[in-house]
C-alpha cells in the first residue's frame, strides 16, 4: 500500500518537479473559423512569449490533450471556452456583446493549467493579450518601441482580471501636414503604419481617423473625368511654396494602395475608422482641376475665413443636388474601395464664413448639417455620426448657437466630436462645459494639444485638470480623443491620454512621471525624472512663450505697437518666478545620459532641451522688442538694444545645435525614409516638401531651416533694426523686408536638401550635449 501511494504521488507531482525546459510546453488554442483578429491575438501571444523567454509556443486550432493551453477568445467564438464554462472550470465571463471589456482568467483542468484571454470582441481579446504581458512579464508599450524584459518563465496561473473601459470611444487622428517623418503621418509607409496601429491596440484604443487627404478617391469616383496626376511633376492644382502644394512623394496610385493596406490592417484588428462625408473639399483634400473643368460645380458663398477665392479648396454649394450627390459619391467610393460604413464624420462648413450677417451665416451652417445628414440617411439610416466641433472653436459659435444645432440632431445617432477641450477659451466661445452638452447630449472629451508648428513638449495642464473630471463624471461623455495636427510630439501627454481614455484616474500628466520614467527609461529613470520635473514649468508656458522664431518675418514686417510690446513686458513680469531658475533647468538637462545608446533617452533628451531653449529664445526675443521700444523713448542705449538682439540670436543658434543632435528634426532624414518605401519618388516632391514646411503656418523645429532660413532671416531683421538705431528713422516696412528676404527664400528653394547639412555640426555624444547645456546655463547667468 505504501508503494502504491508513492507511485500515485510521483505520477501527479513529477510534471511539476521537472526543470522548466522538461515540463510540457504550453500551446495556444486559436478558435477555428473566427475573425482574423483572433489569429492576430494568437500570433501576438506567440511572438511576445518568444521575445520574453526565447521559446516558441505552438498555435493549434483543436484542443491539445494533456498539455497546458492558452485559450484565445470568449465563449462566443471559442467552443473550448464555452465547454469550460459549462464544465464550471471557469465562471461565466460576463462580457457584454461587442464590448471592449476583457478577462484574463487562469484555471485548472485536472492535471493541466489553462489561461483564458477573452474579450467582448476581437480587439478586446488583443487588449487582453497585451495586458497579460504587461502585468506578468513587465512589457511596456510606447509609440517608438516596446520595452520587453528577458525572463526564463512567465507566471501563467492564479490570474483573475476584469477590465472595462470608462469611455466607449478612445481615439486618435492623423493629419495632413508634412515636414518631419516622426510627426507627420503623410510621410509614413507600411511599416510605420503597422507599428502605429499595433501601438494603438497595445494602448487599448479603438478609434482612429485619417485626415491626410483623399488620395485617389476622386480618380476612383470619377474615372472618366479625373485622371491620375503625373508621377514626375507637380500636382496640377498645386500652389508652389505653400502648404497648398499637395504634390505627393509617391505616385497617387501607390497612395491608394497604401491607404487600402492601412485601413485593411486596422479593420482586421477591429479598429473603427469613421467615413468622411459632406463638404469634404479642403486644402488637404482639394478638388482636382480636371473635375472643376468637367463638372463646373457651383460654390458655397463665402464672405470670410480661409480659402476665399480658391476653387480647388472651396466648398461646393450643397444647395445644388448635383453637388451634394457628387460629395456623396466620394464617400460611397471610399467605402467601396477602402472603408466601412460603421461610422461617419463631417466637419460641416468649417472655418468658413458664408454670409456677413451672423444669424444668416448660422442658418446656412445648420442647413448644411441637416442636408448632409439627410443624404446619409438615404443610404445608412442607423449609422452613428461624429459632428466635428472645430467650427465651434474657430471661428467660434456661442452656446445658444450650438444649442440650436443640438436641437436638430438625433442624440441616439449623433455624437459631438469635441477635440478642443484643452484649449484656452477664445473670444467667441468657451469650452464644452458651456455648450449645453453636459448631461444632455452625447459628446467626446478631446485634447487638441498642438497646431502643426507646435511639436514641442507642451500642454494646458491646468485646463485639462479642470475639465477632464467634468467629462469623466458625465454619462453623456462617450469618448476621449487626441486630435493634434502633429503625432508623437509629447510622449508624456500621449501616456496621459491613453491611460485616462481607459480609466480616468490621473488628472495631470505630471502625476504619471514616476511611473512613466520607470517604464520608459529603466536604469536612467531617476535622472530623467529630475530633468522632466525641471523642464515642465517652462514647457507649460506654451501660451505665454509661443514659438516665436516661426514668425520673425511677420513681426519684422509689422513691427509690434506699444500695446503689444507692453503685453510682452507684462507677460515676462508675470512668469518671472518660472524663469528665475532657467539656468538650473539647463543644468538638470545636462545631467541626462544622452548618447549612451538608449533611444528613448536620446529622443526625449533632445525634446526637453529644444523645448526649454525655444522658450528661452522667446523670452530673449521679447526683451529685444521691449528694448527697441525703450530706446525709442530714450530709456536705453542703442548698445543695449544690440546686446538684446545678440542674446536672442545666440539662443536661436543654440536651438539649431540641439536639433542637429537627432534625425527626428532633419527634413533630409525624413525624405530618406520616404525613399526607403518601395515606390517611385516624384522628383518634384522635394520642392513641395520645402513649401509645406517653410510657409508661415508650418515652420517648426527643422534643422535645415535654421542655417538656411531662420538665422539669415533673423540676421536681416537685426540689420534693419540696426539701421533704425543709426538713422533714428523707421526703416522697417513690409516691402523692404520682403524684398531683402526674397534672395534668402530663393536660395533655400534652390539648394538641394542633400547639401543642407548643418554648418555647425555637432558630434552626437554625451559630452557634447552636456557641454552645450552647461555653456548655455553659464551664459544665461551672465545675461
Amino acid at each position: 500500500m505504501k508503494n502504491l501511494f508513492l507511485s500515485l504521488f510521483l505520477a501527479f507531482s513529477l510534471p511539476f518537479c521537472l526543470p522548466a525546459q522538461e515540463r510540457p510546453e504550453w500551446k495556444i488554442l486559436c478558435p477555428r473559423n473566427a475573425a482574423k483578429v483572433y489569429r492576430h491575438a494568437a500570433d501576438e501571444f506567440r511572438d511576445f512569449y518568444r521575445a520574453v523567454t526565447g521559446r516558441e509556443l505552438e498555435i493549434v486550432q483543436e484542443p491539445a490533450e494533456g498539455v497546458p493551453m492558452v485559450v484565445i477568445g470568449s465563449d462566443c467564438v471559442n467552443r473550448f471556452t464555452r465547454d469550460a464554462v459549462e464544465r464550471r472550470l471557469i465562471a461565466p465571463l460576463d462580457l457584454g456583446a461587442e464590448s471592449d471589456a476583457y478577462r484574463i482568467v487562469s484555471a485548472r483542468d485536472g492535471e493541466r493549467d489553462l489561461l483564458f484571454l477573452a474579450g467582448g470582441n476581437g480587439r478586446a481579446t488583443l487588449y487582453a493579450v497585451y495586458d497579460f504581458f504587461e502585468r506578468q512579464a513587465g512589457c511596456r508599450y510606447f509609440w517608438d518601441g516596446d520595452v520587453i524584459p528577458a525572463r526564463e518563465t512567465i507566471p501563467m496561473t492564479g490570474l483573475d482580471v476584469r477590465e472595462t473601459p470608462h469611455f466607449y470611444y478612445r481615439g486618435l487622428r492623423y493629419f495632413a501636414h508634412r515636414s518631419l517623418g516622426r510627426f507627420q503621418a503623410e510621410h509614413w509607409g507600411p511599416r510605420e503604419w503597422e507599428r502605429e496601429i499595433d501601438w494603438m491596440l497595445k494602448k487599448r484604443l479603438n478609434l482612429f481617423m485619417l485626415r491626410i487627404g483623399m488620395d485617389d478617391v476622386f480618380q476612383k469616383a470619377f474615372p472618366d473625368v479625373v485622371p491620375y496626376p503625373p508621377a514626375d511633376g507637380p500636382l496640377p492644382e498645386a500652389k508652389p511654396r505653400s502648404f497648398y502644394d499637395r504634390t505627393t512623394a509617391w505616385p497617387l496610385e501607390y497612395r491608394g494602395e497604401l491607404r487600402r493596406h492601412i485601413l485593411r490592417y486596422a479593420a482586421e484588428r477591429e479598429l473603427i475608422h469613421p467615413e468622411d462625408m459632406g463638404t469634404m473639399t479642403h486644402w488637404y483634400s482639394c478638388t482636382p482641376k480636371a473635375f472643376l473643368e468637367a463638372e463646373n460645380p457651383s460654390f458655397c458663398p463665402q464672405s470670410g475665413g480661409a480659402y476665399v477665392g480658391d476653387p480647388c479648396n472651396a466648398v461646393w454649394d450643397i444647395r445644388d443636388d448635383r453637388n451634394l450627390d457628387n460629395y456623396w459619391k466620394l464617400t460611397q467610393t471610399h467605402i467601396d474601395a477602402y472603408g466601412s460604413p460603421q461610422m461617419f464624420h463631417t466637419i460641416g462648413i468649417a472655418e468658413r464664413e458664408v454670409f456677413e450677417d451672423r444669424s444668416d451665416n448660422l442658418e446656412m451652417k445648420l442647413y448644411a448639417y441637416r442636408r448632409i445628414l439627410a443624404k446619409l440617411r438615404e443610404h445608412y439610416p442607423t449609422a452613428p455620426v461624429l459632428i466635428a466641433s472645430w467650427d465651434f472653436y474657430l471661428p467660434g459659435w456661442k452656446g445658444e448657437e450650438i444649442g440650436r444645432l443640438l436641437s436638430q440632431l438625433d442624440p441616439a445617432r449623433t455624437i459631438i466630436l469635441d477635440y478642443t477641450s484643452d484649449l484656452p477659451s477664445n473670444q467667441s466661445n468657451t469650452d464644452f462645459t458651456n455648450w449645453g452638452v453636459v448631461g444632455r447630449f452625447p459628446y467626446t472629451f478631446g485634447i487638441f494639444h498642438a497646431y502643426e508648428w507646435e511639436n514641442d513638449i507642451r500642454g494646458y495642464y491646468d485646463l485639462i485638470a479642470e475639465r477632464l473630471p467634468v467629462a469623466a463624471s458625465d454619462p453623456m461623455c462617450k469618448g476621449f480623443v487626441f486630435w493634434p495636427e502633429t503625432s508623437h510630439s509629447d510622449p508624456l501627454v500621449m501616456e496621459f491620454f491613453t491611460r485616462n481614455a481607459w480609466s480616468p484616474d490621473a488628472m495631470r500628466p505630471e502625476e504619471l512621471l514616476p511611473e512613466f520614467c520607470r517604464d520608459r527609461y529603466g536604469r536612467h529613470a531617476a535622472v530623467m525624472e529630475r530633468a522632466w520635473r525641471a523642464a515642465l514649468p517652462l514647457a507649460e508656458l506654451c501660451e505665454e512663450l509661443p514659438l516665436r522664431f516661426r514668425d520673425i518675418r511677420e513681426i519684422a514686417q509689422a513691427k509690434p505697437d506699444s500695446a503689444a510690446v507692453g503685453t510682452f513686458a507684462r507677460t515676462l513680469e508675470r512668469i518671472a518666478p518660472q524663469l528665475a531658475g532657467a539656468s538650473d533647468v539647463l543644468d538638470a538637462l545636462a545631467a541626462m545620459p544622452y548618447g549612451r545608446g538608449d533611444a528613448f533617452v536620446d529622443r526625449d533628451a533632445i525634446d526637453l532641451a529644444r523645448t526649454v531653449v525655444s522658450r528661452l529664445f522667446t523670452v530673449r526675443y521679447y526683451r529685444y522688442l521691449i528694448a527697441q521700444q525703450a530706446w525709442e523713448r530714450g530709456d536705453v542705449t542703442a548698445a543695449e538694444v544690440r546686446r538684446a538682439g545678440s542674446e536672442a540670436r545666440m539662443l536661436l543658434a543654440a536651438l539649431r545645435d540641439v536639433l542637429a543632435l537627432h534625425d527626428d528634426y532633419s527634413m533630409l532624414s525624413s525624405l530618406r525614409r520616404i525613399e526607403e518605401v518601395r515606390a517611385p519618388i516624384n522628383p518634384a516632391f522635394e520642392q513641395a516638401l520645402k513649401g509645406n514646411a517653410e510657409n508661415s503656418y508650418c515652420r517648426t523645429y527643422i534643422s535645415e531651416l535654421f542655417d538656411y532660413y531662420y538665422l539669415p532671416e533673423f540676421d536681416l531683421y537685426m540689420k534693419e533694426i540696426d539701421r533704425e538705431l543709426k538713422s533714428r528713422e523707421r526703416v522697417l516696412t513690409y516691402d523692404s523686408v520682403r524684398m531683402e528676404m526674397q534672395p534668402i527664400v530663393d536660395a533655400f528653394y534652390a539648394r538641394p536638401l542633400g547639401e543642407m547639412t548643418p554648418r555647425n555640426p555637432r558630434p552626437r555624444t554625451e559630452a557634447e550635449f552636456r557641454r552645450q547645456m552647461e555653456t548655455l546655463a553659464a551664459r544665461l547667468r551672465r545675461m
